[in-house]
C-alpha cells in the first residue's frame, strides 16, 4: 500500500507549504505578516482572552483527551484564518498578485502542504466567473513562480523518512 500512496503522491505533483522558518531567517515575523491577512472583525479581537481547546495525551490511561485553557485571541493567526477569514467574502479578489493568491490559500488551509493543482483548482473557487489572471497560467508556469518565491517562504515539502 506505501508504494500505491507514494505514486499517487507523485502524480499529484510536488507539495507545497508556508515554511515559518524563512521568515525567522529573513528576520521578519510570521505571526505579524499573517495577522495582516486577517478579516477587520478578527484583527479588532486581537489579544482578547478566549478559551480554546487543545488535545492532552494521558501516559497512564494512554488516552487523548481534551482541555481547555485561556489564550490571546489571534495567538495562532494561521488558525484564526483557517476557522473564519479565509471563508469571507473578499478574502482572495480577482485583481490579487499571484504569489499573495497562493499564499491566503495555504492560510486558508491551515498551511496543510498541498500539490499546486489543487491551490489551483481552489483559487477558482474564489474567481466564479473566470478571467482572473492566476487561472490563465499553466501549471507549469505557477510551478516557476513558486519555485522562485522570495517573498512568501513558499517551499517544496520534503517528507522525511
Amino acid at each position: 500500500m506505501a508504494v500505491e500512496e507514494l505514486a499517487t503522491s507523485t502524480e499529484e505533483g510536488t507539495k507545497y507549504f508556508i515554511d515559518r522558518s524563512w521568515f525567522d531567517s529573513q528576520q521578519l515575523s510570521f505571526d505579524d505578516i499573517v495577522v495582516e491577512r486577517m478579516c477587520d472583525t478578527c484583527r479588532g479581537r486581537l489579544g482578547e482572552m478566549v478559551e480554546e481547546r487543545y488535545t492532552v495525551f494521558d501516559k497512564k490511561t494512554g488516552r487523548m483527551s481534551f482541555d481547555v485553557r485561556k489564550v490571546p485571541y489571534g495567538s495562532n493567526p494561521i488558525k484564526v484564518i483557517r476557522d473564519c477569514c479565509g471563508k469571507k467574502k473578499g478574502f482572495i479578489t480577482p485583481d490579487m498578485p499571484t504569489l499573495e493568491a497562493i499564499f491566503r490559500i495555504y492560510l486558508a488551509n491551515g498551511n496543510q502542504p498541498m500539490p499546486l493543482a489543487h491551490v489551483r483548482e481552489q483559487l477558482a473557487e474564489w474567481c466564479p466567473g473566470g478571467g482572473c489572471q492566476w487561472l490563465m497560467l499553466p501549471l507549469e508556469t505557477l510551478e516557476r513562480i513558486v519555485a522562485h518565491d522570495h517573498y512568501y517562504g513558499l517551499k517544496a515539502h520534503e517528507v522525511v523518512v
